[in-house]
C-alpha cells in the first residue's frame, strides 16, 4: 500500500501557466506505456533541499499544475548516492507512474566526481524502468554568490547527465537552460531556488511529463 506521508494533492487550473525550455530528451508522457501495477496518475519526487525546502515548493506547484498527486520524497542534505540507495524502497512503497529526480548539488559541493553522480542517477533511472515507472531526470541548477566556487562542478556534470539520459532514452529536464546564469531564480545563498525559481522548476517538469 502506498504511504500517504509526503503525498501532496493540490488541484490547480492550467490557465495562465507558461511553459519552459525543451527538456532535451523528448516528452515523458505515458501514452502507450505499460505501467503494470503502478498508478499512472501518481508522481514521486526524489532529491535534496532544492526540492524539499519549506513553502510552496516546485513539487507542490507541479501537483497543482497537473491536478494530480505528487509525493515529495526529497530530503535536505542528501546526495545522489543516497538517492540510489533509497530508490527501490520508494518505488515499492508508492508504485508511482513517474519518478522525478533532481540530485547532485550536494555531491558537487562535497567534491564527488561527475562519474559517481551520473552512475548514481543512472541506477535510479534503471530501477524506475525495471519497475515500469517512467523516470524523468534533471540537470543541476547553477550556483552563484557564496556557492559560485562550485559552479564549475555543475558545468562539468550537466553534460554527462544529459548524455546518460540520452543513452537511457528518458526525458531530460534542462534546468541549466531554464535558469540561465541563475541570478533571477536563486536565493541570496546562490544555491536554493527562490519563488520564481521554484515556479521555473515546476514548469520545466510539467513540460517534460506532458
Amino acid at each position: 500500500m502506498r504511504n500517504a506521508v509526503g503525498l501532496l494533492v493540490m488541484v490547480g487550473l492550467l490557465s495562465g501557466l507558461t511553459g519552459c525550455e525543451d527538456d532535451g530528451g523528448g516528452g515523458a508522457g505515458g501514452g502507450g506505456h505499460d505501467f503494470g501495477p503502478n498508478d499512472p496518475d501518481l508522481y514521486v519526487v526524489m532529491g535534496d533541499s532544492i526540492s524539499a525546502g519549506g513553502g510552496f515548493t516546485w513539487p507542490s506547484r507541479l501537483s497543482a499544475m497537473l491536478g494530480k498527486p505528487v509525493a515529495n520524497e526529497a530530503s535536505g542534505g542528501q546526495h545522489a548516492t543516497e538517492g540510489a540507495a533509497r530508490v527501490d524502497g520508494v518505488l515499492a512503497n508508492y508504485q508511482p507512474g513517474y519518478l522525478l529526480v533532481l540530485y547532485g548539488a550536494n555531491d558537487v559541493i562535497t567534491g564527488a566526481s561527475s562519474s559517481t553522480i551520473v552512475e548514481s542517477l543512472r541506477h535510479m533511472v534503471q530501477a524506475a524502468k525495471a519497475n515500469q515507472t517512467i523516470p524523468v531526470i534533471a540537470t543541476l541548477t547553477p550556483m552563484t554568490e557564496g556557492h559560485s566556487i562550485f559552479d564549475g562542478g555543475v558545468d562539468a556534470v550537466n553534460p554527462e547527465i544529459v548524455q546518460m539520459g540520452q543513452e537511457e532514452g528518458v526525458a531530460i529536464v534542462r534546468l541549466d537552460q531554464a535558469f540561465g546564469d541563475g541570478t533571477a531564480y536563486l536565493e541570496p545563498d546562490g544555491l536554493h531556488p527562490n519563488d520564481a525559481g521554484q515556479q521555473r522548476i515546476a514548469e520545466a517538469f510539467y513540460d517534460a511529463v506532458n
